[in-house]
């Protein structure tokens, strides 16, 4: 056995408790379960673990840095703390349920003051009271728990539970469900309870993100204004380039601030959208005839938000593609111009070049002259002294043989060196 514990993946224990957590503990029939969602910073994240902790040790239990879950006993209830990305929740579970049905959910916790030390700002209070079948009320009772213009009734469970609520704060501060009961089994209920809850807080924070996406429309329209404008100068204005591709850049810029700010909430809004499209299928909901449905409530009224956050999103991306096709088109435009001008460059360059070889050429000429003339000058002076040695010398004669034979050798030795120049 030790031998096949040394060769465990790192993280096959990690994985296995994983799977386990976020179980919800079984509940009997009747209850009442009053759940309360935080949203935490993740600055506060650490304070929220260490309060639990003290809490779990003073009630005999462990809580481990790594822990999401605990259910804990809590003066003659049951406590249920999950911790999740961005929130956490506190349900408190009481066996038994009497009228009044729905009561402050204050009295659900140890102190009225309990949560005052707990990090986090209160998302949703949901209180739920489960009742077994026989004990189901009558629709004048139901009548006036909930709001008639929105109240929603389903079967669950494939027909085994029975659920009203209508979405909305009541006196006491919190929403309402009422489940009755058809023969679901305490681990059953428990399941089918967190799933409530969770379908609840999903939806809800998947809203989150339609402020988030109004307030992108109005900045988002603007910037689709702006690059219109800049896409028509661009075609009309082929010779303000550099100005063009300074305004466009900073529209560029804002544009991508405007993803930096949006873009995790939109995200998140579609992973929230899609737990709780999940949570609905887990629900096993069956519609009631002339009775809204859970479903149908999330397809009038978080669908549409959804569909404008998905919106914002392509527009986005979209307007952040058109902006680089316009970038790269400036872009290349002044590339052209910059080749043009490098280009006219070269040709002026070429032109210099020729004109300087032709003057080297003249000075070559001039060379060739001046050299001729010093050649021929220092034959004679050398012809000149050798007469005064030999005074019957014919001096004219071979001054006159002189001049040819200097000039073609001067004519000789510059075309060799010039040769040998232009073969290094």
């Amino acid at each position: 056995m030790e031998s096949l514990s040394s060769r465990s993946h790192p993280l096959r224990d990690v994985l296995d408790k994983e799977l386990q957590q976020r179980t919800f503990p079984p509940i009997s029939t009747p209850c009442s379960l009053c759940h309360f969602t935080l949203t935490v910073d993740p600055a506060s994240r650490a304070l929220e673990l260490q309060l639990m902790q003290q809490l779990s040790a003073q009630l005999g239990q462990v809580l481990a840095d790594t822990a999401q879950d605990i259910t804990l006993p809590l003066y003659g209830q049951w406590l249920r703390w999950e911790r999740h990305g961005e929130f956490s929740s506190y349900t408190f579970i009481r066996t038994g349920a009497n009228q009044p049905w729905f009561d402050d959910p204050l009295d659900f916790l140890p102190a009225r003051d309990w949560f005052n030390g707990i990090p986090g700002q209160i998302f949703r209070i949901i209180q739920l009271t489960v009742l077994p079948e026989e004990q189901s009320l009558p629709d004048a009772e139901i009548a006036m728990l909930f709001n008639p213009e929105n109240c929603i009734s389903s079967h669950l469970a494939a027909g085994k539970a029975r659920i009203w609520t209508d979405f909305q704060k009541h006196a006491e501060g919190a929403g309402r469900m009422l489940l009755i009961n058809k023969g679901l089994s305490a681990s059953a209920l428990g399941r089918l309870a967190q799933q409530l809850f969770d379908l609840g807080n999903y939806r809800k924070l998947s809203l989150l993100g339609w402020p988030v996406s109004r307030q992108s429309l109005l900045k988002l329209n603007q910037l689709e204004q702006d690059l219109a404008c800049l896409t028509q100068r661009i075609e009309q204005e082929p010779h303000n380039d550099e100005q063009l591709l300074n305004e466009i850049t900073q529209l560029a810029a804002a544009t991508e601030r405007l993803i930096a700010e949006n873009n995790s909430r939109l995200q998140a809004t579609a992973a929230y959208y899609q737990l709780t499209l999940d949570r609905l299928k887990a629900l096993e909901e069956q519609a009631i005839d002339d009775q809204l449905s859970l479903q149908d409530f999330t397809a009038r009224r978080l669908t549409p938000a959804f569909r404008t956050s998905e919106s914002v999103q392509f527009r986005q991306n979209s307007l952040s593609g058109r902006l680089g096709r316009s970038t790269e088109l400036l872009r290349t435009r002044i590339n052209l111009k910059l080749e043009q001008q490098n280009q006219q460059l070269l040709l002026s360059m070429e032109q210099k070049a020729k004109l300087q070889l032709k003057l080297q050429q003249m000075v070559e000429g001039f060379s060739f002259v001046a050299i001729s003339y010093y050649a021929i000058q220092v034959g004679h002076k050398m012809l000149d002294a050798l007469a005064y040695w030999l005074p019957g010398i014919n001096l004219p004669l071979w001054q006159a043989v002189s001049v040819p034979v200097l000039v073609s050798g001067v004519v000789i030795l510059l075309n060799w060196l010039s040769r040998r120049v232009k073969k290094h």
